[in-house]
């Protein structure tokens, strides 16, 4: 004969039972809520984003960007918006559903975690970005006064001297290293050559080493292909020189995983879209800009 269940016991047990089969109506609102919240705060992220999709395109426009900058940025908001859009998406059918049970509400606990700190990284991320873009990137070298005329290579004098035109590049460099400590950061650092649109005569020595160097794309090069040569030369020499001058100051304190240099010729382009009276050999024309830019990896 069976013993009857000692009714402390089953009074117990049904609390048990309560404890972990039941959903705690009021964590589940105070978790909506804040699902609820962290959409607004996605969506003032969005927004923005739009300012720096802006702010891109006019720098990209006034030529106060390089491309490579200007390419990585637009990709990151691309990608975040889309970010964006998928997370308020999955937050807001997770809070319309109706939750009854602990696996729906274990569902909803561990989406309102991931949303937290999706959402707090995405705008640690946009928070770099802007301060970023709100700076000036790029710093403008004068041809006449680092190339002798009818010169690309950098003279041991001038390379000697040249700190002074590099220095304020390397202080922002620094400093927004230094200010984003916690990110792991990639630097570029590109220099765009630019000439004016002067002939360059024909069997003089310039012409002869630049025509040299084209070889292998044309055996008559046009005086806009000469002058591009011209542009890519001082480009690389700057590029290579600015190179030296960041390996010998050392350390700049930050976490920097990777740098990149790169260097391009935009021949008789003009550098300054700002200006428009430019005259064919005009000295404003003949520059090299060097920009630089930081990415998180």
């Amino acid at each position: 004969m069976l013993k009857a269940f000692p009714s402390y016991l089953l009074l117990t047990l049904v609390v048990i039972i309560t404890l972990f089969s039941c959903v705690p109506q009021k964590g589940v609102t105070n978790a909506k809520k804040d699902l609820a919240t962290i959409n607004n705060q996605l969506q003032q992220h969005s927004t923005t984003l739009k300012d720096l999709e802006k702010q891109r395109k006019k720098k990209e426009q006034q030529n106060e960007i390089d491309d490579t900058a200007n390419i990585r940025i637009k990709k990151f908001i691309d990608k975040t918006n889309k970010e964006i859009d998928t997370l308020i998406n999955r937050n807001t059918i997770v809070i319309g559903e109706t939750v009854v049970e602990k696996a729906d509400w274990d569902r909803l606990r561990k989406t309102l975690s991931f949303s937290r700190k999706t959402s707090k990284n995405i705008g640690d991320r946009i928070l770099l970005l802007s301060d970023l873009i709100s700076r000036n990137m790029v710093v403008r070298i004068d041809q006449d006064v680092v190339f002798e005329p009818g010169k690309y290579n950098i003279t041991p004098e001038v390379a000697a001297a040249i700190g002074r035109l590099f220095e304020p590049a390397s202080k922002e460099i620094d400093l927004f290293i230094k200010k984003y400590p916690n990110f792991p950061l990639s630097l570029v650092i590109t220099a765009k050559g630019y000439s004016d649109a002067t002939s360059i005569a024909e069997g003089s020595s310039l012409y002869k080493e630049l025509k040299d160097r084209l070889k292998l794309q044309t055996e008559n090069p046009t005086s806009k292909e000469l002058n591009k040569e011209l542009s890519v030369a001082r480009a690389e020499a700057v590029i290579n020189l600015f190179k030296s001058y960041t390996l010998d100051r050392g350390s700049n304190g930050g976490s920097v995983g990777n740098i990149l240099y790169l260097y391009e010729g935009k021949g008789e382009t003009s550098p300054d879209p700002k200006v428009t009276d430019y005259k064919v050999n005009d000295a404003r024309r003949r520059v090299v800009l060097l920009f630089w830019s930081v990415f998180p990896e």
